[in-house]
């Protein structure tokens, strides 16, 4: 029996942000009728707290030819590797030649869109391993994200918003279409020839973190303002249509001060690395480890309660105000940016009771933390002792970073993991087509793309190249919808 729909399009997407509007832009380049469903009120998603893209031998980076930082910017080939070598051979082959092949047109595209890159090169200048591979447009992603939005309305894409997609239409093994809900309530059927996932992946979601991450998602918080409306709505449909995933439970995390956004200072001296302990008043990791803001989220998020807590004395609060960051956090925290506000967060925080303390001795700070005072203490005494002898033992911390706890008073600022966005999902090959769990074999007529779209990262979000969520949505959003078409187009 054929199904019947209240309306049909070639393509519909699923998601608004930078890769539903991609994949919609290039359906609609393609001469395929296009609908996007978002369920938000408004387009742009997590794709409007993006800084930049990455890209690989991209006309901006053969313009500048030599990057202000390292001596080269990256080929494909480099590129590839350093995806596939991160994560211990765990990410999906097709998907990281898929990114790799296809970031640098997206740079053309948005350039011929009127977006100017202001930048190229590294995300941040203390992480050394990082490729040459950002690419910061003018305005970040909340620019590029309004731009694409007009570009698409231009081509003749049709948007519903406060139209949250429901379940996926099948017939027999194919997906044909989708219900989704209207502002009223009211189901509509969608038919579609192709369905591309694009909803952003399930960091909003704390019943998915706990269910696919590692992590317990009493651990993970919610960073305020930047919106939890990616709940996993697409991954959860394509899964009950039948899709597999791919390292489903990988988030990129970010440490941040409790209750605190990302251009805090509070946030931002938290993030330094600075003596950092745990809830038994202990140090658990070189704190070296900062200098990736995603490592530094994946170890937080490990602890017990999911807490570290950042210990600093009066000279270096000092110093972060006069010297300013020993790291950066991109555009949120610019390195080496002077945390003037600093002083004043502390007070607040402290007077608030939010997870800052403040005290004249050490010990009195370890009792204000809810720590034995006596460990607490022992534990500064060591660190301070291996400071001043230059080499510090348990675990190696790099000599630049050592500053001894000495000068009162104390302050400690309670550091949680926050959820950015997860980045592992359904399993899709290098066409972006949605490959069942049961065979092996792509789903017809199903896509994903963008933080749907499993198989670029292993478990964890790799900032050695920076910029990959996004412009892995922007390029997979393309690539699924020019496969689409050619499948459409016969």
């Amino acid at each position: 029996m054929a199904e019947s729909f209240d309306v049909e399009y070639d393509i519909v997407v699923i998601g608004s942000g930078a890769s539903g509007k991609s994949a919609a832009f290039e359906g609609a380049r393609q001469g395929l009728s296009v609908v996007v469903l978002e369920k938000a009120a408004v387009q742009g998603g997590t794709s409007n707290f993006a800084e930049g893209q990455t890209a690989f031998e991209s006309s901006e980076q053969k313009a500048r030819k030599v990057p202000d930082y390292n001596d080269h910017y990256p080929s494909r080939t480099e590129g590839f590797n350093r995806y596939m070598d991160y994560s211990s051979k765990r990410c999906n082959p097709e998907v990281v030649r898929m990114q790799v092949n296809n970031t640098a047109e997206t740079i053309d595209l948005m350039k011929s869109l009127g977006i100017v890159y202001t930048y190229v090169g590294i995300y941040a200048y203390d992480q050394p391993a990082e490729l040459n591979t950002f690419h910061r447009p003018e305005g970040l992603g909340a620019h590029m994200q309004e731009v694409l939005y007009k570009a698409c309305v231009d081509a003749g894409v049709e948007f519903f918003f406060s139209t949250p997609a429901k379940s996926l239409i099948k017939d027999g093994d194919a997906v044909v279409g989708v219900v989704a809900e209207d502002s009223d309530g009211k189901a509509i059927r969608i038919g579609a020839k192709a369905v591309v996932i694009a909803s952003g992946g399930f960091g909003g979601n704390d019943d998915m973190i706990e269910k696919y991450s590692r992590f317990q998602s009493k651990n993970i918080h919610h960073i305020e303002g930047l919106g939890t409306d990616n709940t996993g709505d697409g991954a959860n449909m394509a899964i009950a249509a039948g899709a597999g995933t791919w390292e489903m439970g990988c988030l990129m995390l970010i440490p941040t001060a409790h209750e605190r956004g990302l251009t805090s200072h509070i946030s931002g001296a938290g993030m330094q690395p600075v003596l950092y302990v745990n809830k038994k008043g202990q140090r658990f990791w070189d704190e070296h480890c900062a200098l990736s803001f995603a490592d530094w989220g994946n170890v937080l998020a490990a602890q017990e309660g999911g807490v570290g807590y950042a210990v600093f004395d009066a000279d270096q609060v000092a110093h972060l105000v006069a010297d300013g960051s020993d790291i950066g956090l991109g555009d949120f925290i610019e390195y080496h940016q002077k945390l003037v506000n600093l002083p004043m967060e502390i007070d607040e925080a402290v007077a608030e009771g939010v997870m800052a303390f403040q005290a004249d001795s050490i010990e009195e700070l370890g009792a204000a933390m809810g720590l034995d005072p006596a460990v607490f203490a022992a534990t500064v005494e060591r660190y301070n002792a291996q400071c001043d002898a230059g080499f510090v033992e348990d675990f190696f911390k790099q000599p630049e970073f050592l500053r001894p706890i000495r000068k009162g008073p104390f302050y400690a600022v309670e550091m949680n993991s926050a959820v950015l966005v997860s980045t592992g999902a359904l399993h899709v090959n290098g066409n972006m087509q949605v490959v069942a769990a049961a065979t092996g074999e792509p789903i017809p007529g199903l896509y994903a793309a963008g933080m749907d779209a499993g198989g670029l990262f292993g478990d964890a979000y790799n900032l050695d190249v920076p910029g990959s969520a996004n412009g892995f949505s922007h390029a997979g959003g393309r690539v699924a919808a020019r496969h689409a078409a050619s499948v459409i187009k016969g």
